[in-house]
């Protein structure tokens, strides 16, 4: 049963455009891309959206020089709250500029899936406001049987084994960058290819995907801890000058110690100096285009390789029987739990261990 415009403006009223992913706004940018004159008053492509909306004539012309117009007018949208950027008012305009009947017609699925996601979001985002509104939970640590001081429980799971697949509401990379200067262009043209295919890869962009009315710091952190898989770390000249970015880079750094899980993903959009706690981390450059056929499929692989961890990874066959010396059939858990596997004491002349013939290896 096809869903009409005035079903979507009463089921979905006030939902923000940012609830509207990749999707849809290339399936409406390959109906309003092309300039369409219809003998109304407004234009019945994105220039006219565009007008509807309240864009002036500077606005529109900027517009012009895009690729993809209609993308960008409706991201300029979404970054201007006093033009009310919600999708009703968005099948409005549609409908003002004549376009109702065929655009609605063929969007209205992914419209209403979109919509249908974010309202879960939103309900799942609400159950979890006291995750990091109880500062002392955060400061009392629980100790493990190893001694080690855990936060798991105070920050909430931290779940990478789960799978992201059958779960819309997962993303493969939480992207964290400074919105202001060229990083944001760069950002929007790397996320036009993983998202798009034969890609389609998940991206949450703050400032794009993020829920308006709550706490930024809090968001970030539970996307990034129990929400994406990966980390997308948009180094440039005024990365650091982020406030918002260096927390995100710091929490997630905390979630990834010694890298050991690969969940950050350095990422050169220029030549810039590295923040020293990502020095010991293998970064993609992408601002070299003489490497761009290297460092893309190495990014590609680096987001689609999976989390879970395995201390044979990165060692091969000969080294990993070296290591493992004589230590006998060790599980892959205390090879990984332990962090020196066996050892080997050279017998000293005159010890006893020596005399009795007794083997001085330590055996776990």
């Amino acid at each position: 049963m096809s869903i009409t415009a005035e079903q979507l403006i009463e089921q979905y009223k006030d939902v923000p455009l940012s609830a509207l992913n990749i999707s849809v706004r290339n399936k409406l940018g390959a109906f309003l891309n092309f300039e369409c004159e219809n003998g109304r008053d407004y234009p019945a492509d994105y220039q006219g959206l565009a007008e509807v909306i309240g864009f002036d004539f500077q606005d529109i012309k900027n517009f012009q020089r895009h690729r993809q117009p209609t993308q960008e007018v409706l991201y300029r949208w979404g970054t201007r709250p006093e033009l009310s950027p919600t999708v009703d008012n968005l099948i409005r305009h549609l409908q003002t500029i004549g376009r109702a009947d065929d655009v609605i017609t063929e969007c209205a699925h992914l419209i209403k899936k979109d919509c249908e996601k974010y309202k879960q979001y939103s309900t799942d985002i609400q159950t979890t406001q006291g995750m990091i509104e109880k500062p002392a939970e955060l400061c009392s640590p629980t100790v493990s049987s190893r001694g080690v001081q855990d936060y798991s429980e105070a920050l909430g799971p931290v779940n990478i084994d789960i799978n992201l697949e059958d779960d819309p509401l997962y993303y493969d990379a939480f992207v964290i960058y400074n919105p202001a200067g060229k990083d944001l262009d760069f950002v929007k043209e790397l996320a036009d290819k993983l998202e798009a295919p034969p890609h389609d890869l998940k991206l949450f962009i703050p400032w794009r995907d993020d829920l308006p009315g709550s706490s930024r710091h809090e968001i970030s952190a539970h996307m990034i801890a129990t929400r994406c898989r990966r980390t997308l770390v948009i180094l440039s000249k005024n990365f650091l000058k982020s406030a918002s970015a260096d927390f995100q880079l710091k929490y997630a750094h905390c979630l990834s110690p010694g890298a050991r899980s690969r969940r950050v993903i350095p990422v050169y959009s220029e030549p810039c100096e590295i923040p020293s706690i990502l020095r010991p981390v293998t970064t993609v450059d992408l601002s070299d285009p003489e490497m761009i056929d290297w460092t893309w499929p190495r990014l590609l692989k680096a987001l689609r390789r999976p989390l879970t961890l395995d201390p044979r990874d990165g060692t091969n066959p000969a080294e990993l029987e070296e290591l493992k010396l004589n230590a006998g059939n060790t599980s892959v858990r205390s090879w990984w739990t332990t962090g020196v596997l066996s050892m080997n004491f050279p017998d000293k002349p005159g010890s006893t261990e020596a005399a009795s013939g007794v083997d001085s290896r330590v055996d776990f």
